[in-house]
């Protein structure tokens, strides 16, 4: 079905993520400076591949397609928390590239697809059901046979009844805060609440998603930048000096 390759340079290691997507499963391996580190081979959309040295990749997929992201953390429960981590980038000319460049050339476009994205998932199954109800369904009055079970004789298992200690326990009374009454909310917010949370929860996570994607590209400049000066650097050192007589 194809692979993935994501990389990174972290501390003066190379990280790479290999994944094969198959029929059903997916399979997962991390190295670092070609060393193995860790593999997993499942189909959760969340997966996870820790090594033994306590750091792991987390790696986030759709229900279909490439992944969507690929982060290193220090150690497995900051993994699967999802915060904080590095980004691996995706190998060039990938989905997975090409959607990462897109997301950066459109970020409100991708934060507001992906609200309604949510509005859909929110909204779509609440009219089916809307539709459902109005089919008219006919009734079905299945004559269903009386059958009598018989009876089973369980026994009656003589449980010994054991005098356990009373234990005085101290009746205290606390006391009573006489806190304030809130004012009860109109009805409409409770439907309103319900299908406002996951689109507000969409809403966030696209941000967030873009916000990192600046991020990741920020600190790729500078590291560019910061070989770039310690290349020109090397160059002076390594230029011949014409001597004076």
């Amino acid at each position: 079905m194809g692979e993935e390759h994501w990389s990174l340079q972290h501390d003066g290691h190379e990280h790479v993520v290999t994944i094969a997507q198959g029929a059903l499963v997916r399979s997962v391996v991390w190295t670092r400076d070609d060393a193995e580190l860790g593999r997993k081979k499942t189909s959760d959309e969340t997966i996870v591949v820790t090594s033994t040295d306590g750091g792991a990749v987390r790696l986030k997929f759709p229900m279909v397609g490439p992944a969507r992201r690929v982060t290193l953390h220090e150690s497995e429960a900051a993994a699967h928390t999802g915060l904080g981590g590095t980004d691996l980038e995706p190998e060039a000319g990938s989905k997975a590239a090409a959607r990462a460049e897109w997301i950066g050339a459109h970020p409100h476009l991708h934060t507001a697809r992906q609200t309604a994205l949510a509005a859909a998932g929110v909204g779509v199954p609440i009219l089916l059901v809307w539709l459902l109800t109005l089919v008219p369904w006919p009734s079905l009055d299945i004559p269903w046979p009386d059958i009598d079970l018989p009876s089973i004789p369980w026994p009656s298992i003589p449980w010994p009844s054991i005098p356990w200690p009373s234990i005085p326990w101290p009746d205290i009374n606390l006391p009573s805060i006489p806190w304030p009454d809130l004012p009860s909310l109109p009805a409409w917010t409770e439907p309103v609440r319900k299908f406002a949370i996951p689109i507000l929860i969409a809403f966030f996570i696209a941000r967030g998603e873009v916000k990192r994607r600046r991020k990741a590209e920020e600190e790729k400049v500078g590291e560019k930048a910061a070989l770039g000066r310690e290349s020109r650097g090397d160059s002076r050192a390594s230029a011949p000096t014409d001597p004076t007589p």
